[in-house]
């Protein structure tokens, strides 16, 4: 029915043809005036295909434009939400500020009376002596227990050498902060260096003074010592005893921030010995640094099963990882939701080309705005007059000569041109927003609690560490 009146229209506007160029007239000021901006201005006035082709162009092309309008306001809105979004997600975040001091009173990640009482040690010892085999004096009281000049560090799975925690490169730039506990003093320290050099000069072979030399490097800050004996330890160690050593050489690396190798080498002292709850909790410490929530919740309800004396211990971490995993599931969220407003731009750009290509073959059909549209001087061309001009040269058929062609913006040109639907506009303030979002998250959450991060740039000056020890 629409299309046989729109035919009528059309055939009665036909006649109009012969004394103007224009098949678009409307009611101004009590006047019917052409309206020299329409898209009916048809360059072939007689061709019904062409203009109920036209017609169709036309609602396309203004129908998605209110679209397009649409979907720049819902992106805006969402822009709003991720900002107020990620305003609430930082403030929620400072439960995590508590990591790096958390971090720092882990006492079950660094040695402990408890630790060097596991060991075990003879309670005589040459070391009380004043004089002896060992030549005490000066030289032992400057001599430092180094593990390679007592026993070979042999190559295979038993020392772990294909992790990759310990080749040439990362050795090299080994470091780890000292570990200081209330409970171990200097005293303890210097006593701790006596026993393990005398120790080692009398029993070369023995795991326990090749892992409390280990626990003397890690007192010291020195990892690229501390390492060869944890591992020698490993090696040396029967079967009842290899979780001891395997628990200092795991804390090592976790401290360095080796937290994969470190998980692994953890497992394995919990898989020798797991009814000691202590290698529980160690493990479960650092898989909780790790992000690894689950299994870090594992072995903290394993080691309380075992010994409910570490609940006290535990509990902080425990609230830690409440916290942490909370954040990371709205973290999560929130990158989600910031791909989800890219996938949106991705439609805002789709829609605004295809309203271009529509736009265009509307063009393509009319006639130009320019001279052609003036040939009737009583007609008012004030909104013509208001429009921008666009100019290109262009070679007409049969000339060699360039002519330069000057037209108006088309109203949905100008529209279309417009900053309310400029595409690098809105990309640009996505990503100005995401990054002032992810900025302002990783601030207070990122930066607080991320290990790997706090251990990179303190691996940025292991010359200066290991020449303090």
């Amino acid at each position: 029915m629409r299309v046989c009146q729109l035919a009528v229209a059309f055939g009665c506007l036909h006649v109009l043809l012969s004394c103007s160029a224009s098949n678009h007239w409307v009611l101004k000021e009590d006047e019917i005036t052409q309206k020299l901006d329409s898209p009916f201005h048809m360059r072939e006035p007689q061709n019904l295909i062409a203009f109920l082709e036209q017609i169709r162009y036309n609602e396309y092309v203004e129908r998605s434009y209110l679209d397009l309008l649409r979907k720049r306001e819902q992106i805006v809105e969402h822009l709003r939400f991720s900002m107020r979004f990620g305003e609430d997600l930082a403030e929620q975040a400072k439960c995590a500020m508590d990591y790096y001091m958390l971090e720092k009173r882990m006492s079950y990640l660094k040695i402990t009376p408890d630790q060097l009482k596991r060991i075990n040690l003879p309670e005589q010892s040459d070391v009380n002596q004043p004089h002896g085999k060992s030549g005490t004096g000066t030289k032992q009281r400057t001599q430092e227990p180094v593990c390679s000049n007592y026993h070979k560090l042999s190559v295979g799975p038993a020392t772990y050498d294909h992790l990759e925690s310990f080749q040439p490169k990362v050795m090299d730039s080994a470091y780890v902060e000292r570990e200081h506990d209330t409970n171990i003093g200097t005293a303890t320290v210097e006593l701790t260096r006596r026993f393990a050099v005398d120790g080692l000069q009398h029993h070369p072979a023995s795991w326990k003074f090749h892992t409390l030399s280990s626990y003397y490097w890690r007192m010291r800050g020195n990892a690229r010592e501390a390492l060869p004996c944890a591992r020698l330890a490993t090696l040396l160690a029967p079967p009842i005893f290899k979780d001891i050593p395997l628990l200092s050489l795991g804390t090592i690396l976790f401290r360095m921030g080796r937290l994969i190798d470190a998980d692994l080498i953890l497992t394995a002292a919990v898989e020798h010995a797991p009814k000691v709850a202590e290698n529980h909790v160690v493990l479960a410490s650092a898989l909780a640094m790790k992000h690894d929530f689950n299994r870090s919740l594992q072995h903290f309800d394993e080691a309380e099963r075992l010994d409910p004396s570490t609940l006290p211990r535990t509990q902080q971490v425990r609230n830690f990882i409440s916290c942490l995993e909370n954040l990371t599931k709205k973290t999560s969220k929130m990158y989600s939701y910031v791909k989800y407003m890219k996938n949106e731009v991705k439609e805002f750009k789709k829609l605004k080309f295809h309203i271009s290509q529509n736009h265009e073959r509307l063009v393509q059909q009319q006639l130009p705005l320019g001279a052609r549209r003036f040939l009737d001087s009583k007609s008012s061309n004030d909104d013509l007059h208001r429009r921008g001009q666009y100019c290109s040269t262009r070679t007409p058929n049969g000339s060699d000569e360039p002519v330069l062609f000057c037209d108006f913006y088309s109203d949905m040109q100008m529209r279309l041109e417009s900053k309310d639907v400029d595409i690098d506009v809105l990309e640009r303030d996505l990503k100005a927003n995401t990054d002032a979002v992810i900025r302002q998250v990783s601030t207070e959450i990122r930066k607080q609690f991320n290990l790997e991060q706090l251990k990179a740039a303190k691996a940025q000056m292991p010359a200066k560490a290991t020449k303090s020890t």
